[in-house]
């Protein structure tokens, strides 16, 4: 195995990458749908990829050997490199939608006298050096990810509380009926990645006694953060909530200070951006490596990129800007068809799948 993470980087990312990307939309999402109990939908969603979460984390102390890895050793060369570019598919769908999401958002809130696809050029730009780094770019960038993204988080948490009325989350499970909970979880899905991500991380640390346990709370830690989040919005904008898009944005616009010394919050807005756009380059970070793993071609040698990595950031990269120029003024399609109709596929990826590794042959760590 050569380790590209250590176990320290994986928590950090399975927390502030994991949290971040679930406080822009999925809020009014399931305010829509669930109203005041919009809680719920994503306590079972969440207990759901715990669970999974904490299945791969499990499978790293019994193998040091990665998914696709465990694949070939099972089922042949041929399905493995067919599971590659299945979950690089996979990854590549899982950063457009949030990646139409921040460019709205940084249109809406941080530059709004500018064309949007101008300023959000510059992530793509980004996006194509980071994404051929690899996934030990990814740890790196998690450790100094943590403390921005406590900070910023701790300030709005701070600023919002005052002005929210926990009265307005009752009364519970009353008036929603179970349809629209499981309306609710399921148009959601597309923001639950978590199972995926964990099961493309196996191998790639050196498991401890005790890491799987450090790995599933500190997941766990990001589900109570963003369930506390959720309850909170809630209580701010009660029957206002579904139409509050950006929640992240607007969660401290009521904090009376701000009256007085102008929007400060945007600076922890700004700070909560940045992880989440990491977040999306994780994705992208992730595509790369299982296209480099099914074309068995290393993405890095030392420090240097190599040429199969650079070249498939530049291509994922070129064709993710050209489908948010044609849906750029399609967001609620989009939507509409990953809520709708691709459900499915994030169900199978990052909840059903993962769990599988355990049927998988397992060499032990002298084989």
């Amino acid at each position: 195995m050569r380790e590209q993470l250590c176990t320290r980087q994986v928590c950090f990312i399975m927390f502030v990458y994991s949290a971040a990307g679930k406080l822009l939309m999925m809020p009014a999402v399931l305010s829509y749908y669930c109203g005041g109990d919009l809680i719920f939908p994503a306590l079972i969603v969440y207990a759901l990829q715990v669970a999974v979460v904490w299945a791969v984390s499990y499978a790293c102390s019994k193998t040091e050997l990665t998914f696709f890895a465990l694949m070939k050793n099972t089922f042949g060369k041929v399905v493995s490199k067919i599971f590659c570019w299945l979950f690089a598919l996979f990854f590549a769908a899982s950063a457009l939608l949030p990646l139409l999401e921040q460019k709205l958002f940084v249109q809406s809130i941080f530059y709004d006298t500018i064309p949007s696809l101008i300023t959000f050029l510059p992530f793509f730009v980004f996006a194509v050096y980071a994404g051929a780094k690899g996934i030990k770019n990814a740890g790196r960038v998690a450790d100094a990810a943590l403390p921005v993204f406590c900070t910023a988080i701790a300030a709005l948490f701070i600023m919002s509380f005052g002005e929210s009325n926990i009265s307005w989350l009752a009364p519970v499970l009353k008036t929603t009926p179970a349809s629209a909970l499981f309306s609710g979880a399921r148009f959601s899905l597309y923001n639950f990645t978590d199972g995926a991500v964990m099961l493309m991380l196996m191998g790639r640390f050196r498991y401890k006694k005790g890491d799987c346990t450090k790995i599933t709370l500190t997941y766990a830690l990001s589900a109570v953060l963003v369930l506390l989040f959720l309850g909170l919005f809630y209580s701010i904008f009660s029957v206002l909530a579904p139409d509050q898009y950006f929640a992240i944005s607007k969660i401290a616009i009521f904090f009376s200070a701000l009256s007085l010394v102008g929007r400060v919050d945007l600076i922890a807005v700004y700070a909560v951006e940045l992880c989440m756009l990491f977040a999306i380059v994780l994705y992208i970070q992730l595509c790369v490596a299982c296209v480099c793993g099914a074309l068995e071609r290393e993405q890095t040698q030392g420090r240097n990129v190599r040429p199969a990595a650079a070249i498939t950031s530049l291509v994922l990269n070129a064709l993710l800007l050209a489908l948010v120029v044609l849906a750029n003024n399609s967001y609620l399609v989009v939507q509409e068809v990953f809520g709708r109709y691709l459900w499915a596929v994030f169900l199978a990826f990052a909840f059903i799948i993962p769990p599988l590794v355990w049927v998988l042959r397992k060499k032990n760590k002298t084989g």
